[in-house]
């Protein structure tokens, strides 16, 4: 479609003809719909939609579009005001323009086909209509018999629907079209209805899971002759990676821009009330609230969330910032568990704005042998679903008014630290550990459909053979490792497992590289317990996860973190409360492909 050469026909009377000037004013186009083999074709008319650069800056009027055939020239060129095309050609003094310009004086040739190249279309959303918004008429022609003589209408008669998409044929074209890479001249019987089929599903899938789709996906899927399938596949692949890439969580910021952008300044803006000076957190927030069709409470920031009090009058908190000679670059941040998650490979699904539902067959059908004539058993397979809504993860943090004017390293590092990165612990954790009551989120760790592997009755030291069962769990799931495969437990384990050797004579049961247990890779917070019990050994019990795909597990995120500043709660004490919101839930595609030890001891 994109960058092929079209033609449409129109008519004129021969009472316009100008005999002295040899000139014919003439309507050649319209927003009349066409029917196309990939849908109903809408020529938009407004002014920035038409390049008529070629048309009317002596554009050729030949016959029956042969460049070869040139009977005259394009005096002008224009789209009215009532969306209709017109030009005003003055035909030549060649025997072959004579003979054309006798035709159109005794009314014989009454039509004319104006050829043009589209150069972007767009699907019009629950119609077949695909509207044309960049089109550019390069010549005009008289042609002998149209498809059909109404005026705006039509084509000529011997020019065929163009299918898509089609290779480049090797006629060659004038070098002013090096562009056009398929001929009109295409044979498309049967095809055409077929390939309406599949501009009209691929266009209702995309209305169906627009939210999941960018703008022209769909249209671009049409352009470029992708089936129903490829489409589908296509969305199923936005619904699973949306947003994935740490940089949506930037709202299309530039690199440049993400490091140029700063809390501390947006904080300070929204305390003083003046963002004068914070255009880009502005514009950043406003870019979040857009793509979340709400306006934040505060401002809304391209990151998670966080928390931690720290004041001025406190030398251990902001108060060294205030600098004398303040060392910024040396600041130590306290130690926390490790954020391990997106290593391992488990699904991330920020931008979330309403609950979702991920369906999965949690029982296949049932099949049996049978004799020549038995009859068959019905069957039916079981569907479950993993459905993720919105759990409400808060923060907030107190800042001194004196703090956010003095401070010379700039805020956010901090905060940040402190606050952002406590509360993505926190629901790091909550994945973990959460027990799926109101208001937690339920965590692997007590998801009770996945597989359990055993110490022992009171628990055991760690040993070579719980890793083994572990893998074993899965397997005996049907649910075999593959690259996203790998363990997940605390330091205390891995201390442990450094220590204690898989037989006699062998080696121990962790080794260092990438993939230093059983031959898979391995991930260590203090995230994973250390303090659980299991008979008479209490709260001295560690957990050791295996999973063969940690894709399987998905962490939704809905909607932007929102900051709200309050400066009025604690005005009395010079301090501005800094609140943050985030709605976040975790679960489990596919149980079987997990499995979990509780009883391991150290």
């Amino acid at each position: 479609m994109k960058g092929t050469k079209h033609t449409r026909v129109a008519t004129f009377e021969r009472a316009s003809v100008d005999l002295e000037a040899r000139t014919v004013p003439l309507a050649f186009s319209s927003e009349e719909p066409y029917e196309r083999s990939f849908g109903m074709e809408v020529l938009d008319h407004a002014p920035q939609s038409v390049r008529l650069g070629r048309l009317a800056g002596g554009g050729a009027l030949l016959l029956d579009h042969d460049p070869t055939r040139l009977i005259g020239v394009i005096e002008r060129a224009s789209i009215d005001e009532d969306k209709i095309g017109r030009a005003v050609v003055r035909f030549g003094r060649s025997e072959l323009a004579e003979e054309a310009f006798r035709d159109v004086q005794d009314g014989i040739r009454r039509h004319v086909s104006v050829g043009y190249m589209i150069h972007d279309a767009q699907p019009v959303r629950g119609s077949r209509e695909i509207r044309v918004t960049d089109w550019e008429p390069y010549e005009l022609s008289l042609v002998a018999i149209p498809a059909d003589p109404t005026v705006g209408v039509g084509r000529a008669a011997d020019e065929q629907q163009p299918q898509l998409p089609e290779p480049p044929r090797a006629a060659p074209e004038p070098k002013s079209e090096r562009n056009l890479t398929m001929s009109d001249n295409i044979q498309q019987p049967a095809g055409a209805d077929l390939e309406a089929a599949r501009v009209r599903s691929i266009l209702d899938l995309g209305d169906q899971y627009s939210k999941y789709l960018g703008a022209r996906d769909a249209a671009d899927a049409v352009r470029n002759g992708k089936s129903v399938e490829q489409f589908r596949d296509l969305i199923m692949s936005k619904m699973e990676t949306r947003h994935t890439d740490t940089s949506a969580a930037h709202v299309g910021m530039t690199k440049t821009e993400a490091r140029r952008y700063s809390l501390g300044r947006a904080l300070r803006a929204a305390v003083l009330g003046d963002w004068s000076d914070a255009g880009l957190e502005r514009e950043a927030s406003e870019a979040v609230a857009k793509i979340m069709g709400r306006a934040p409470e505060g401002f809304y920031i391209p990151l998670d969330i966080y928390r931690r009090d720290f004041n001025v009058g406190t030398s251990t908190e902001a108060g060294n910032l205030v600098a004398t000679d303040l060392r910024g670059d040396l600041y130590v941040d306290a130690l926390r568990n490790a954020m391990v998650m997106a290593g391992l490979g488990v699904r991330i699904l920020p931008g979330l704005t309403s609950n979702i539902d991920i369906p999965r067959k949690s029982v296949a059908s049932t099949l049996g042998m049978l004799t020549e004539i038995g009859s068959a058993s019905e069957t039916n397979p079981n569907i479950a679903k993993l459905t993720l809504s919105p759990k409400r993860i808060g923060a907030y943090v107190e800042v001194s008014k004196q703090a956010i004017i003095q401070s010379s390293m700039a805020l956010e590092p901090m905060i940040r630290d402190d606050l952002l990165m406590g509360a993505a612990i926190l629901l790091e954790n909550q994945a973990i550990n959460g027990n799926g009551t109101a208001p937690n989120i339920l965590g692997l760790r007590n998801t009770t459909s996945i597989s359990t592997a055993t110490a022992g009755a009171n628990g055991a030291t760690v040993a070579w053979a719980h890793f083994v069962d572990l893998e074993s769990a899965v397997a005996n799931a049907n649910a075999e490792p593959d690259r996203l495969a790998g363990y997940l437990t605390n330091t205390r384990v891995r201390g442990r497992a450094k220590q204690v050797q898989r037989g006699t004579n062998l080696p121990f049961i962790w080794d260092n590289g990438p993939q230093p247990i059983n031959g898979y890779r391995a991930a260590v917070t203090n995230n994973v317990p250390s303090s659980l019990t299991k008979g008479t050994s209490t709260t001295v019990c560690s957990a050791t996860f295996f999973s063969s795909d940690w894709s399987m597990a998905v962490l939704g995120l809905f909607g932007a973190p929102d900051i709200v500043v309050d400066p009025y709660t604690k005005s009395d004490t010079g301090q501005v409360k800094i609140t943050l919101n985030q709605f976040a839930d975790f679960g489990v595609r596919q149980p079987g492909a997990f499995a979990v030890m509780l009883d391991q001891l150290t």
